[in-house]
């Protein structure tokens, strides 16, 4: 994903990443000149809670993208953190308002969190 973040770097200042519940991902960045969208697709959703309810997605359509726009530098810097090698990284998205990243490591897990570009 770095190596993708770091060309759509070249030709845009902000990239939008949005996400649904079916585990699909796009990175966006789109210029008077060109618009380019990568997709992930079959990534995981991990259960919330102690009951691994999810209350606040379960009335939510699985298909419907959430999405926000970053400051690419801002998601590059988080990028450049995971050489700690995460055994997973989870990505949470208040649609048009902030992205929060989780990377988990062995004991340790580390918090990043990245606003919306109004």
């Amino acid at each position: 994903m770095k190596n993708v973040v770091e060309r759509m770097k070249n030709l845009s200042n902000f990239l939008v990443l949005e996400a649904n519940l079916n585990g699909e991902m796009n990175l966006k960045i789109e210029t008077d000149l060109v618009s380019v969208t990568t997709h992930f697709k079959d990534l995981g959703n991990p259960s919330w809670g102690d009951n691994g309810s999810q209350d606040s997605t379960q009335d939510r359509d699985p298909e419907t993208m959430m999405d926000v726009k970053v400051d690419i530098r801002k998601l590059l810097q988080f990028l450049a953190g995971q050489q700690v090698n995460p055994s997973k990284v989870i990505c949470n998205i208040v649609n048009k308002r902030i992205v929060h990243f989780i990377l988990l490591h062995e004991d340790v897990s580390l918090q990043y969190f990245i606003p919306a570009h109004a």
